[in-house]
């Protein structure tokens, strides 16, 4: 692709050119993975710059040296190393690395000598065959893939959530608590003993719930749903997606889980802070308090067919 007499990807348009060209120009990085050349008679390809042969530019392979060594010009198109029947490199007895990687790089030259259309530039977004035609979807999808899908997403993030409960829940899912076992490999001087309970060492997991003391919190509400949810954090997350047939119950038992998490993580922050600590039924009442007050506005706007219960009258039939 020559402007002039220069190769665009080459040429530096620091020296010369509007604001929009400078800007067009940065984003050659970003665009030449995508951009494929279907050599046809070879008079137009650049044979260093262009990506023909499906392995990208094989200036890029060679290096800068590349030219210098095999006698070829930087300018030179495709049609330009054949010489008779054979590429011109074929003739050359150099054991010279780039030589050598050069000849294994380049495909049969057969198709050039017999073709008598032009070459034709293509557009390849990611996985996709080559086409003529630009597709914006596709493109996009290449240059902003999918993220990794996250198994446990929905059980912190949903609908009704209540906002600092599940970013609290988001935090410990990703382990980014400060625990006082994340705090020691640190290199700090702090207990590693778990102020809860004062039997096992803190950690993310012994926290939620594998304390006795937050076990007691999270067994009292499942226990009232006729539930045994695993005893791993990371399990008992991925449980909550498919926790109860019954949506009412599924979403109180998210609440109450969230809830739990952000009141035990508060309490342990009390009694290390302000050395006030409290009893599992204390918070127990706490979380319930806070959980009540989020099923009546949902049930409000909750179309609901009788017999079938509001998600209000579910939480009252499970918390009377």
């Amino acid at each position: 692709m020559c402007i002039g007499n220069r190769s665009f990807w080459t040429l530096n348009p620091a020296s010369s050119g509007s604001w929009v060209w400078k800007k067009l120009c940065k984003l050659r990085s970003i665009v030449r993975p995508f951009l494929v050349c279907e050599v046809g008679s070879g008079v137009t390809a650049m044979f260093w710059l262009d990506n023909w042969t499906g392995l990208g530019p094989l200036l890029d392979i060679t290096g800068p040296r590349g030219p210098q060594v095999t006698g070829l010009p930087l300018m030179s198109v495709v049609r330009d190393a054949v010489r008779g029947t054979t590429w011109w490199i074929s003739s050359s007895r150099s054991r010279n690395p780039i030589i050598s990687l050069l000849r294994e790089a380049l495909p049969g030259c057969e198709s050039v000598l017999e073709c008598q259309h032009d070459d034709t530039y293509l557009w390849k977004p990611d996985h996709h065959a080559p086409s003529n035609r630009f597709c914006t979807a596709k493109t996009w999808l290449a240059l902003n893939p999918s993220p990794a899908i996250i198994p446990w997403t929905k059980s912190v993030w949903f609908k009704g959530s209540i906002p600092k409960h599940a970013f609290i829940t988001w935090v410990v899912a990703w382990n980014r608590l400060h625990t006082r076992d994340r705090l020691r490999r640190w290199g700090l001087a702090v207990p590693a003993i778990c102020i809860l309970c004062n039997s096992q060492n803190e950690s993310r997991d012994h926290l939620f719930f594998e304390c006795s003391f937050s076990q007691e919190i999270w067994l009292h509400f499942t226990q009232r749903t006729n539930h045994q949810p695993p005893p791993q954090f990371m399990t008992c997350l991925l449980w909550l997606k498919t926790s109860s047939r019954n949506k009412n119950v599924a979403l109180i038992l998210k609440l109450l889980y969230q809830a739990s998490i952000y009141l035990i993580w508060r309490e342990r922050n009390q009694r290390i802070h302000l050395a006030t600590p409290r009893t599992a039924a204390v918070i127990i009442k706490e979380i319930k308090v806070l959980v009540r007050a989020r099923p009546d506005p949902l049930s409000r706007d909750q179309p609901i067919i009788p017999p079938a219960l509001t998600l209000l009258a579910t939480w009252f039939s499970i918390f009377q």
